[in-house]
């Protein structure tokens, strides 16, 4: 096969019916010799291939229900008004007292997880001859979102064909093209549950009455039932005289947004993707022990993303209604030639591999934007005036020359070396190549005289390895060199000139990561009970960042090399065969992995701090003997009681959230010297454990899995709680402006993430040969599933999803940082596996 899958789209090109095995390569030795493609480790993922005979056809099937658990954080009615009335004093105000009367109640959380559907099919047919073989597969899925607007489809087809010509002559070409089309949720989950729990979702019969047709201008002058309620439309209510007020009243809203409902259901997100991967071989056995091998393969994708906002999608209408298309493109190849030399002498057993690869992307962007559309009949773009667009073209190459040898002696003395150049047109002329060295040792300790006879150890195996791989993820094709991008000048933007995007940065080179690691394998009472422990060191040095500097520059931040991480920890799996016999078996797989990071060097940069969002406070620090992104801040002494808010003065905007923090330091001073490491977002362990039970014709397993340590800043209980005003937390009511702070980063905005999960649960019958031959079918299956059925998060966690906690927009100084990630949902599905 090819390196083909190194990106995030590559397994949805899968069906996972055309998947025979999958096996993760732990160590840097392993994956040395993929060089900078396996700098994030190695995933053989080894599809199914034809077999010699008849045909045989199978169908596989299954379709599911898909529902978020309720989630009771500030979605009731008692639980909303109680945390209103803590903001307002405790009192009963005519907000309150509006409220009340308006008697309407919305679960916004219902309305935008309302559940979906899924549903799958394959058909497969393989078979052959002594010398051609083939696999056909055709699929499709159809997944409706658990979100009201967040949907996909695939349709996928694959063939292999594998040919021998002669002994010595063999070749087999692999296609599978494959087209998705998915509508995407439009907004953050945080945005669309934080709604006012009174707001109705349309204007009905008693709501309409409520409608100020004064305020704005007459803005809802013509409000009509059905259309889409929204906040400020309640305002200046007269309570006294029961009708909205032509002056002042009783305001209601909280913002002066447009409807959540409004903003997921006239707005429109679409992508469609249609990709072809390809691969085709030549093996050519030139004597017994070397053949020569030639792979050509590579995949092309088109991808088009599509983004329609209507008139009624904000608060502005026309105004900020708006339509974008953009279209990707991206032609990648390979060609690899290797030559493989297997020898066995006595108890000498030597592998040999020496090859030679290149590969290039081609990519082209282009990108058109319109905005001010008068209605909603028309979304595409001449309808509106063109306001943005842009087109780029890239090219990225990497050649590559590799080599490894593989020795044991009597299958007892394991020993591999290798050794990799790779040569990336990403960086300047001086440092595009990187050389990554391996080595690896193992002694089957079992197979030695001294154990050879013992009845209890029946398999123990010792393991090293060091390797270097390398990195040169996450940076442009052109980052080394300085950019320039066409400006408008002078009059009407007449004429055009230049400007630099970007610093120059020649010396960029690999970012690399130095690995070693040690294990031990050993099974029991005929591989019975075993287990498998690994410790490992992975030092990242020469880190691939943007980093801040000064604005004399230009510029905010610069990419560079710098820094050295390091990863350590140890992982432990688990096996046993607890009971195993002609009618009933049942087996345990458990899996433990603890990992540290330590952020070693980091010259003049270190004690950086990094934020995201200044109007929601997150700060993280990258500071020497701590994680490379830890959160820092202040640590929370007490709440402000309710009955100072107001007295002496006003304090960050006066609610019941406003504290006093610590003063570490003790010198008498809050001010940013008492700040301190709150957490850190990396898991102190994460496990699993599987049980697989066989009863005659039924099997049941089910597998717990869980992580525990890891901390994140979790903006959308801020944006639920509405916890800042914009206005407020930087501007001061109160004349003594110095007497006013602004919202603060504390240990309370820093959450345990967290949480168990009952992640499958699978129970199936196979019915009895007996049985199916009478009808011709050759094997069939029916089974049951479920997903995520039980899900415990850590008490301190306020949102949906615990595992999406690193939001940090692709910046590893910034990890741990969630706003709306998609809600953990369950699945429950039954399908069938029929074969004939």
């Amino acid at each position: 096969g090819i390196a083909v899958g190194t990106d995030a789209d590559f397994l949805a090109s899968l069906d996972m019916n055309d998947v025979a095995s999958i096996e993760v390569l732990k160590d840097a030795a392993s994956s040395a010799i993929f060089g900078s493609r396996g700098a994030n480790g190695v995933i053989m993922i080894t599809t199914k291939e034809g077999i010699e005979g008849p045909v045989q056809f199978n169908y596989d099937a299954y379709v599911g229900l898909k529902s978020v658990p309720h989630n009771d954080y500030l979605t009731t009615v008692d639980a909303w008004l109680d945390y209103t009335r803590k903001n307002n004093g405790g009192e009963l105000t005519q907000r309150l007292q509006y409220i009340e009367r308006l008697g309407t109640y919305t679960d916004w959380q219902d309305v935008m997880m309302d559940g979906g559907t899924i549903q799958s099919h394959a058909i497969s047919a393989r078979g052959g001859t002594k010398n051609t073989k083939f696999r056909a597969s055709l699929s499709y899925l159809d997944d409706e979102g658990v979100l009201l607007t967040d949907n996909y489809q695939k349709i996928n087809f694959r063939l292999a064909l594998d040919t021998k010509v002669s002994d010595r002559i063999s070749f087999g070409v692999v296609m599978n093209p494959s087209h998705t089309n998915q509508r995407r949720f439009p907004i953050g989950i945080h945005d669309a549950i934080r709604q006012s729990a009174w707001l109705p979702l349309y204007l009905d019969e008693n709501t309409i009455q409520y409608v100020n047709r004064f305020r704005e201008n007459g803005r809802w002058k013509d409000a009509q039932i059905g259309d889409y309620a929204m906040e400020r439309m309640f305002d200046d209510y007269d309570l006294q005289a029961g009708r909205p007020s032509t002056g002042s009243g009783t305001d209601i809203s909280s913002t002066s947004n447009q409807s959540a409902l409004a903003k997921v259901l006239e707005r429109d997100r679409r992508k469609k993707q249609t990709k072809i991967l390809a691969n085709a071989y030549f093996n050519l056995n030139l004597t017994d022990d070397l053949y020569f091998r030639q792979t050509i393969g590579g995949d092309f994708r088109y991808t088009r993303n599509t983004r329609w906002a209507g008139v009624k999608a904000s608060r502005n209408g026309a105004r900020d209604s708006e339509s974008n298309l953009s279209t990707a493109t991206q032609f990648h190849h390979v060609a690899t030639s290797t030559l493989n030399y297997d020898k066995i002498l006595g108890g000498h057993d030597i592998n040999v591999v020496a090859g030679f690869a290149y590969e290039e992307w081609n990519r082209e962007f282009s990108n058109l934007e319109g905005a001010g559309f008068n209605f909603d009949y028309i979304q595409t773009i001449p309808a509106a005036n063109l306001v943005g667009g842009e087109m780029f073209k890239t090219q990225e190459n990497l050649i590559s020359y590799f080599s490894r040898v593989n020795y044991a002696f009597n299958n007892k003395y394991l020993l591999s070396v290798s050794a990799r150049w790779d040569g990336s047109s990403k960086f300047g002329k001086d440092n595009k190549f990187g050389f990554f060295p391996a080595v690896s040792a193992g002694w089957r300790v079992s197979e030695e005289d001294f154990l050879a006879e013992n009845g209890l150890i029946s398999n123990l195996k010792l393991r090293g390895s060091y390797g270097i791989t390398g990195s040169n993820s996450g940076i442009g094709e052109y980052d080394h060199i300085g950019l320039l991008a066409p400006i408008g000048t002078g009059l009407d933007g007449n004429p055009t000139g230049f400007n630099p995007v970007n610093i120059s940065n020649s010396e960029l080179r690999w970012e690399k990561l130095l690995e070693y690691d040690l294990g031990v394998d050993i099974a029991f009472l005929d591989g019975r009970f075993g287990a498998s422990f690994d410790y490992y060191n992975r030092q990242s040095v020469d880190l691939l960042l943007n980093l801040p500097i000064p604005s004399v520059t230009g510029f905010e931040t610069a990419l560079v090399n710098k820094g050295k991480v390091e990863n350590k920890g140890f992982e432990i799996e688990l096996f046993s065969r607890n009971i195993s016999n002609a009618d009933f078996s049942w087996s345990t797989n458990a899996l433990f992995t603890h990992n540290k990071n330590t952020l070693l060097d980091f010259a003049g940069a270190n004690g950086l701090i990094s934020t995201v969002d200044p109007k929601r406070p997150a700060e993280w620090i990258a500071l020497e003997g701590h994680p490379i992104a830890s959160f820092y801040g202040y640590v929370v002494k007490e709440e402000i009681p309710l009955e100072y808010i107001k007295d002496p003065f006003f304090p960050i905007n006066g609610q019941s959230q406003d504290i006093y923090v610590k003063d570490l330091n003790g010198d008498g001073l809050i001010d940013t010297d008492d700040r301190t490491i709150l957490g850190s977002p990396y898991p102190d362990l994460i496990w699993s454990v599987n049980n697989t039970f066989r009863y005659k014709n039924f099997d049941l397993s089910f597998m717990f899995q869980g992580s525990h340590g890891a901390e994140i800043r979790n903006i959308s209980s801020q944006y639920i709680k509405n916890e800042f005003n914009s206005n407020q937390d930087y501007t001061s009511e109160f004349p003594d402006k110095d007497k006013v702070v602004q919202r603060i980063f504390t240990n309370d905005d820093v959450q345990d993430a967290s949480y168990v999960s009952l992640r499958n649960v699978n129970l199936g019958f196979s019915f009895p040969a007996s049985l199916t031959d009478k009808v011709g079918i050759r094997t069939l299956r029916i089974y049951l599933s479920g997903q995520n059925l039980l899900y415990m998060m850590a008490d301190g966690y306020q949102g949906f999803n615990p595992e999406g906690a690193d939001q940090g927009l692709g910046n590893p100084l910034t990890t741990g940082y969630q706003r709306g990630p998609a809600p953990i949902y369950r699945t429950i599905s039954g399908g069938i596996n029929l074969g004939f």
